[in-house]
């Protein structure tokens, strides 16, 4: 299993927004707002951010498998697998305003 090649779009998500958010003191709730705003620009970045969505919910469903790659992408600490998924079940309800 390898995060980068089977959920690519999460990984740009992930490495290219959350990381900084702390040094921008940014909630994860704007990371995500500025995602969406990021996206609305072009078509290809509207079906990016599509993608995105459908590869979230098939994280969700595997996230035992990779839950320590996604806080290591976003730069998050999780406890465990169900932290992970609490977290991304939050971006999944921003992801969908």
């Amino acid at each position: 299993m390898n995060f980068i090649k089977d959920y690519p779009n999460l990984f740009h998500f992930f490495a290219g927004y959350f990381p900084d958010a702390d040094f921008d003191n940014l909630t994860d709730e704007e990371v995500v707002a500025n995602y969406i705003d990021d996206c609305s620009k072009s078509e290809f970045s509207k079906k990016e951010l599509q993608r995105t969505k459908e590869e979230l919910d098939i994280l969700i469903n595997n996230i035992d498998n990779y839950w320590f790659e996604v806080g290591d992408e976003a730069n998050r600490y999780f406890e465990n697998s169900q932290d992970a998924l609490k977290w991304l079940n939050m971006i999944k309800t921003e992801l969908s305003k």
